[in-house]
C-alpha cells in the first residue's frame, strides 16, 4: 500500500498545504488509517486483538510487523493525527539560500531536507517528522522556527541528489568556462591549468558532497564512469551497485585531478593506471579512501573505496557467524602454530575477517607481522607492512626477511602464488601463526589449490589448522518483508520464499544490509590422510561433512526458509558454489 499525493508546485502551494493541514487528536490512529490509507477493516481488527494481548505494544508497530503498512505510510497517518502535511518534492525548486540554513551533515545524517523559508520560519521536509533528536539537531544548528512537513525518504534522497552538489556543479561550470576563455588567450601548462581549477572552492565541495554521500549511504565504494557525453557517480552498497546522478562531462578533468591531489597522485599523467590513499575527517575520526584511476576511451574512470575504521574494524563476536562457528575460530586461534586460511570470492569480507582475527590476538601482546597490499586499517599493537612491488618490496621477498624479524603470528595478505605459498607453509611449520586468505568459492577447494601451487602434501598435512570460506548474503529488509518471489516455473521444492517489495527503510531496494554465511573445515587426522593421498576436492568435502562441517549453501537455504534471505540471492548461493 503507497501513499499518494500530487507532487507540491511551489512554495505558495507549499504554504497553503501547511496552512490547511489540522491536527485530528480526536481520532484514533486506526481509524485514519481505514477511513483515509484505505487499511482493510477486517486487519485492524486483527492488529487491535494483537495489541490487547501484548499490553504497551503500539498498533502502528503491529500493523507493520503484519506487512499491512510501512514506515511512509504508518508516518503519514501519524502526521494527518498531528497535522503534519505529507508533500511530494519532485516537482519543488529549492533555493541555495535556503540550502545554507541548515548543514548538509545534519541533512544526510537526520534524512531531512530543508524546503523553504517564510519570515521567521524554515519548512523543512524529514521521514520522520516525530522524530525529537532530528528536530533537536535541526533547532541547534537553525535559528528559525522549524515547521515539519513529512517526504518519502526516496524523495529526499533524490532531493540530496539533485541539490547539494547542484550549486557546487554549476558554478564549477562557470569558473570552467571563465579559465577556459582565459587561457584561450595564454599558452600555458594544461597540467598547471588542471591543477588551479581542481584547487577552487566549487570542484572541492563537489568531491567532498559524493564522498561524503557515500559514507553516510554507508557505500564500501564510488564510482566516478565518464560516458561520450556526461559523467555517472554510482555508489555500491550491501554489495549492489546503485546509480546516483549524473555530471555535467566538461567537470570530469578537474574532478579527477582533485581527486588526484588529494591522494598525491601525479596530475600530469592521464595515459597510465594511478593508485593512492587520502583521509578524511569526519566528526573526529579518520575515513581512509583507497582510490584507483584508470584511463577510458571517454576519459579517466575513478573508483574510491571507502576504509571506515568504526564501521569496518569488527571483533569475531560482530561478523556474525554464528557463536558454533565462532568457537571453532576461537579454538584454531589458540593453537600456538599453523596455518589458519580464509577463502572467498572477492568482496565477501575476508579481509574484515583476518582483521577480526588479529584483534583477537593482540590481548597478549604477541609480536605480529602483516604483509597486506593495500594495508586498508592501521591496527594498533601489530606491525603492518604495505606491498610495493615497483621497489621490490613483493609478498615472498618480504615474507623472508619476516621470518628473521622473531615474530610470533604472520599475517599474508593473500596466497597469490607459488612462493608465497611454499613460504607461509614453512614458517607455519617452524613455530609460526599463520593467517592468510586465497580466492576459493569453498573451504575443501582450499586444501587443493595449496597443493596446485607446489605445497608439499606432508607439510600441509601437519601445518594446516583449518579453513574458513565464507560469504555475504544480501538479507530481505524487515520492514517491507511478503510473501512471494517464489522459484521460476518448472521448480518448485515446496521450501517457503519471501522478497522485499521495498520501502523508505531499504531506499526502495527490498534489501537491507548483509550477513555472513560460513562453514569451517578444522583439521584432523583423518584430513591428514586424506592430504597425503592427495585426495580429490569431492573427497575431502565429503569427509568434511562426515566429521560435522556445515556447508554455506545449506545455511543460506535455512535462512531461506527463515524469510530472511530471497529464494533468488539462495539460489545463487548454490549456483556459486
Amino acid at each position: 500500500m503507497e501513499v499518494r499525493q500530487a507532487p507540491v508546485r511551489d512554495h505558495g502551494e507549499l504554504l497553503s498545504l501547511i496552512e490547511r493541514q489540522q491536527p485530528r487528536p480526536e481520532l484514533r490512529l486506526g481509524e485514519i488509517l481505514t477511513g483515509d490509507f484505505g487499511v482493510e477493516e477486517c486487519d485492524l481488527q486483527v492488529a487491535l486483538r494483537r495489541q490487547r494481548k501484548h499490553c504497551g505494544k503500539h498498533l502502528g508497530a503491529i500493523l507493520r510487523e503484519m506487512g499491512v503498512v510501512d514506515d511512509e505510510l504508518l508516518n503519514a497517518a501519524l502526521g494527518r493525527k498531528f497535522g503534519i502535511p505529507y508533500v511530494r518534492l519532485e516537482a519543488l525548486e529549492i533555493s541555495a539560500a535556503v540550502l545554507a540554513r541548515i548543514p548538509v551533515e545534519v541533512a544526510f545524517q537526520y534524512s531531512l531536507m530543508p524546503l523553504s523559508e517564510h519570515r521567521d520560519r524554515l519548512i523543512v521536509a524529514m521521514a520522520n517528522p516525530l522524530d525529537t533528536e532530528s528536530l533537536d539537531a535541526l533547532r541547534f544548528n537553525c535559528p528559525l522556527k522549524i515547521v515539519p512537513v513529512m517526504a518519502s525518504f526516496r524523495d529526499i534522497t533524490l532531493a540530496h541528489n539533485k541539490y547539494y552538489s547542484k550549486f557546487d556543479e554549476d558554478e564549477a561550470l562557470e569558473d570552467s568556462a571563465r579559465s577556459g576563455m582565459s587561457r584561450s588567450h595564454e599558452n600555458g601548462d594544461p597540467s598547471q591549468h588542471l591543477e588551479q581549477q581542481a584547487r577552487t572552492r566549487p570542484i572541492v565541495r563537489l568531491l567532498n558532497a559524493i564522498v561524503l554521500q557515500g559514507v553516510l549511504r554507508k557505500a564500501s565504494d564510488i564510482n566516478i564512469r565518464p560516458g561520450p557525453r556526461e559523467v555517472a557517480i554510482f555508489y555500491r552498497i550491501d554489495g549492489r551497485m546503485q546509480y546516483s546522478r549524473s555530471l555535467d562531462k566538461t567537470l570530469l578533468a578537474a574532478l579527477v585531478s582533485r581527486v588526484k591531489i588529494i591522494a598525491h597522485l601525479d596530475i600530469a599523467e592521464r595515459r597510465l593506471p594511478q593508485g593512492g590513499n587520502a583521509r578524511l575527517m569526519r566528526a573526529e575520526h579518520p575515513i581512509d579512501l583507497r582510490i584507483s584511476i584508470l584511463p577510458t576511451i571517454h576519459g579517466e574512470s575513478v573508483v574510491i573505496r571507502i576504509l571506515d575504521k568504526q564501521a569496518g574494524l569488527k571483533s569475531l563476536a560482530e561478523l556474525g557467524m554464528g557463536r558454533r562457528d565462532e568457537a571453532r575460530v576461537r579454538a584454531l586461534l589458540g593453537r600456538p602454530s599453523g596455518i589458519l586460511l580464509v577463502t572467498g570470492q572477492t568482496g565477501s569480507g575476508k579481509t574484515t575477517t583476518l582483521y577480526a582475527m588479529l584483534q583477537e590476538l593482540t590481548g597478549d601482546r604477541p609480536h605480529i607481522i602483516t604483509i597486506e597490499d593495500p594495508v586498508e586499517y592501521d591496527i594498533e599493537g601489530v606491525e603492518q607492512i604495505q606491498i610495493h612491488e615497483k621497489k621490490g618490496l613483493t609478498f615472498p621477498t618480504i615474507l623472508r626477511h619476516i621470518l628473521r624479524h622473531d615474530p610470533d603470528i604472520i599475517m599474508v595478505g593473500e596466497i597469490r602464488d607459488q612462493e608465497t605459498a611454499r613460504i607461509a607453509s614453512r614458517a607455519a611449520l617452524t613455530g609460526h601463526l599463520v593467517l592468510s586468505t586465497l580466492h576459493t568459492n569453498d573451504a575443501p577447494s582450499a586444501i587443493t589449490r595449496l597443493l596446485d601451487l607446489g605445497v608439499a602434501p606432508y607439510i600441509l598435512g601437519a601445518t594446516l589448522l583449518g579453513v574458513m570460506s565464507q560469504r555475504l548474503v544480501r538479507l530481505i529488509c524487515p520492514r517491507c518483508r511478503t510473501p512471494g518471489g517464489w522459484p521460476p516455473a518448472g521448480r518448485d521444492d515446496g521450501r517457503p520464499s519471501f522478497h522485499g517489495k521495498g520501502c523508505s527503510h531499504c531506499n526502495y531496494t527490498g534489501y537491507r544490509g548483509r550477513i555472513l554465511v560460513s562453514e569451517i573445515l578444522p583439521a584432523s587426522p583423518e584430513l591428514a590422510q586424506a592430504i597425503h593421498r592427495a585426495a580429490t576436492t569431492h573427497e575431502i568435502a565429503e569427509l568434511a561433512q562426515l566429521q560435522g562441517m556445515r556447508r554455506i549453501q545449506d545455511k543460506v537455504m535455512a535462512l531461506v526458509e527463515k524469510g530472511k534471505v530471497s529464494w533468488r540471492d539462495g539460489q545463487c548461493a548454490e549456483d556459486a558454489s
